[in-house]
């Protein structure tokens, strides 16, 4: 069978929540609700790690933080590490990246794209009508237009590039955008559509918020709104280049957005405490919770909601019938997309090792946590908080912490073992390891992506 082509579309800040596949009433997401129908919906998909960088690289790498050493939004991903672009280059792939690359600044020679053969890519900027991108080595080259419309506009020029040479070597093409992520009423004002009186905040949202949330809402479900357009130029692309059925396509995000659940704002908001303006890289629902829509027409099959966890590049590679370097921490999940039987993961690791940019030590603390079908337990270093133990099944808006309560002491214990476990199986020295006395975090020779950090201890 020809190897099937990558279509890997993933937006900054998108939750679970904020999708129509996902059972919203409000937001409309047509094309994505389309995908999701034409494929499979992984209800259970998680962000292992709720931020920017270090998502990318656990992207990149199949490996967590501490090993692909991006803890936090400021460090490079270091060369030497065996990655997706690599492995699917080596098979014949032609590799292109498309959008926020959050893992080292402009220009882009070889070494620096990780094994990609392209890159038109930004490292990071949240002015969405103000862009600048580098291809590869030339740049900065300026969008005149809204930077996902642009995007996809690269994107589908890399996929007719690639048809009209003949395709027949598959290509991988990764496409990053950065709405909805903040500020979200950068977002084209057509698809601003949606009344914020007509929107209800969930129940965690603290009263004296409810108002401002319904405004910021609004908004974002524009963004998102605007985001899905252009996922159907995508799709349309495909269809246009005779391509769909040939092409595994997924959509995500990085990690999701608390929108003021349980009372986090940004953090620029200082009339908060540090501690509140989060906005996400907390082990909540709305931080960590993600979607994950595949299509692949054939394998894959159509209008499944699948409950498994999902670890994304072996499961990519296994789909495409490729070994995972040695070095992956994750599990080929290849056969729940196709629904097939197999061994499934009983949890999803989670973990914040950073203090956010460039030093909020007060913001999320250091923590590690997992997530089950079920339960969600998180505990921080030295007891900063105090454990999270919140039952998704019963309590799915997360208002009832049951750590430390008896009748769940069973429970707590059981989950506790498990993380131990995993931070065993990870080699992670969450709790052994030499830390920075400023900033507090693991000293593992990171190094910062950018020369205007270097002033800062690791």
């Amino acid at each position: 069978m020809k190897p099937p082509n990558i279509l890997f579309v993933f937006s900054d800040q998108h939750r679970y929540s904020a999708l129509g596949s996902s059972g919203s009433g409000v937001v409309q997401t047509p094309n994505l609700d389309r995908l999701a129908a034409e494929g499979t919906a992984f209800d259970q998909a998680f962000s292992c790690y709720p931020l920017c960088s270090p998502y990318r690289a656990q992207l990149l790498t199949g490996t967590y933080c501490h090993r692909n050493l991006v803890v936090c939004n400021e460090y490079a991903l270091k060369g030497g590490q065996p990655t997706l672009a690599e492995v699917l280059g080596q098979a014949g792939y032609h590799t292109g990246f498309i959008g926020k690359w959050h893992l080292g600044h402009g220009p882009y020679p070889e070494p620096r794209r990780h094994g990609f053969d392209y890159l038109a890519a930004y490292n990071c900027g949240h002015g969405f009508y103000k862009t600048t991108y580098h291809e590869n080595e030339r740049g900065p080259i300026p969008f005149d237009c809204w930077a996902p419309e642009g995007e996809t506009s690269l994107a589908i020029e890399f996929m007719t590039r690639h048809q009209a040479g003949g395709g027949n070597s598959p290509f991988a093409l990764m496409v990053g955008w950065a709405p909805p992520h903040w500020p979200y009423d950068q977002f084209p004002q057509e698809f601003n559509t949606y009344d914020p009186a007509g929107i209800e905040p969930p129940g965690n949202v603290p009263e004296q918020m409810r108002d401002f949330a319904r405004g910021e809402l609004a908004q974002y479900y524009g963004c998102v709104s605007a985001l899905d357009a252009q996922m159907g130029r995508l799709l349309e692309a495909l269809e246009r280049l005779g391509l769909a059925e040939d092409t595994i396509v997924c959509y995500s995000s990085d990690h999701g957005d608390h929108l003021s659940s349980h009372g986090y704002g940004k953090p620029g908001d200082t009339w908060l405490p540090p501690h509140m303006r989060a906005s996400k890289a907390t082990p909540y629902e709305e931080s960590i919770h993600v979607p994950f829509l595949i299509r692949w027409p054939g394998e894959i099959p159509a209008g499944i909601r699948c409950g498994a966890l999902v670890d994304v590049m072996p499961t990519l590679l296994g789909l495409c019938g490729l070994e995972s370097p040695g070095s992956v921490q994750g599990a080929d999940l290849s056969h729940a997309a196709r629904c097939r039987p197999g061994p499934l993961p009983d949890s999803v690791y989670l973990q914040n090792m950073g203090v956010g940019w460039p030093n909020r030590r007060e913001f999320t603390g250091f923590w590690r946590g997992l997530r089950t079908e079920r339960w969600l337990y998180a505990r921080w270093l030295n007891d900063r908080l105090a454990p999270w133990l919140f039952d998704s099944q019963e309590d799915p808006a997360e208002m009832r912490n049951l750590a430390g309560k008896p009748e769940h002491a069973q429970t707590q214990q059981q989950l506790e073992a498990r993380l131990q476990r995993w931070i065993e199986q990870t080699e992670d020295p969450f709790e052994t390891g030499q830390r920075d006395d400023v900033k507090g975090m693991l000293v593992l020779g990171q190094e910062f992506a950018s020369q205007r950090w270097k002033h800062l201890k690791v």
